[in-house]
């Protein structure tokens, strides 16, 4: 019975995982779409663009710029990734411990009772998780509009 419990939910959270990494691998295929139109693709037609558009070294701080930004962001997302990957793991133990105390029930009614609330609390932990990693990645992805927003502004001088 638990074996079938944590398999679901192990694919449960595996399908949620996939699901992410696919949603973040096409976000980031329409990067070089975006950028290529601000010249920013290619780096000859980035040179071109931005030597004409900025004097001097101008377009090299915009990027620099940039690069600050995203660092700053991916940094921010693994710092969060890896705070999530802690409240999993805690939820992980917390419901180990649970399954161990269904075991101890005495009767069919008691049974019945302490699986139900341990259902209902590993996919409360599952929601709760998906929704967290949901909201990081939107997070995550605005943070990185606006730098490329901001630099592509930059070279449109």
């Amino acid at each position: 019975m638990f074996d079938l419990i944590l398999e679901n939910y192990r694919k449960a959270a595996e399908s949620t995982l996939k699901m992410q990494q696919d949603m973040i691998r096409n976000w980031a295929m329409q990067w070089p779409q975006v950028l290529a139109g601000q010249g920013l693709g290619h780096p000859v037609a980035a040179a071109a663009a931005s030597a004409s558009a900025l004097p001097g070294t101008a377009w090299l701080e915009q990027l620099s710029k940039a690069q600050r930004a995203w660092a700053d962001s991916v940094t921010e997302m693994l710092n969060k990734h890896r705070e999530s990957l802690d409240a999993q793991y805690r939820a992980g133990i917390r419901t180990i411990e649970e399954a161990f105390r269904v075991g101890q029930a005495r009767d069919p009614k008691q049974f019945q009772k302490l699986t139900e609330e341990l259902w209902k609390q590993s996919f409360e932990c599952l929601r709760t998780v998906a929704e967290a990693q949901v909201r990081d990645v939107q997070t995550a992805m605005q943070k990185w509009c606006d730098a490329a927003s901001t630099a592509s502004a930059g070279l449109k001088v």
